[in-house]
């Protein structure tokens, strides 16, 4: 008795965690492009500037991502490979580059407050010359 007791307070008590969680969460969306294209596919990092939050990421897809993601300041972090050019005559395959500038990825600058709840239009439209 005591043990169905005990398995059935543990479960409200996940269920009251969990949906009071949904007003502690920014659900993020946005567009990603680059010298005016959209970045083909790539990841967006949001992080608490003093590492206090674990990041939260996702991926960039035809320019637009979407992601949940702990609200309050973050450093952005935007990363994407160039398109393959021609195969490495060592390796014999194409070598990843980077498209994205280190301004916007290792050295970011870029930053965001976020509120709980849902924020649409989050767009970064980054430059090869920053």
């Amino acid at each position: 008795m005591r043990t169905r007791f005990s398995a059935a307070a543990g479960a409200v008590a996940l269920l009251l965690f969990f949906s009071g969680c949904g007003d502690k969460v920014s659900e993020v969306s946005g567009t990603v492009t680059f010298d005016g294209k959209a970045v083909a596919n790539g990841d967006i990092i949001f992080e608490s500037p003093d590492g206090s939050v674990t990041p939260a990421a996702g991926k960039i897809a035809n320019g637009q991502y979407s992601l949940a993601v702990a609200p309050g300041p973050k450093k952005v972090r935007i990363t994407a490979p160039k398109p393959p050019t021609k195969p490495d005559p060592v390796m014999g395959m194409n070598p990843i580059e980077s498209l994205i500038p280190k301004e916007y990825n290792v050295e970011t600058k870029l930053t965001a407050d976020l509120k709980p709840g849902k924020r649409e239009g989050l767009n970064f439209d980054l430059k090869a010359k920053p």
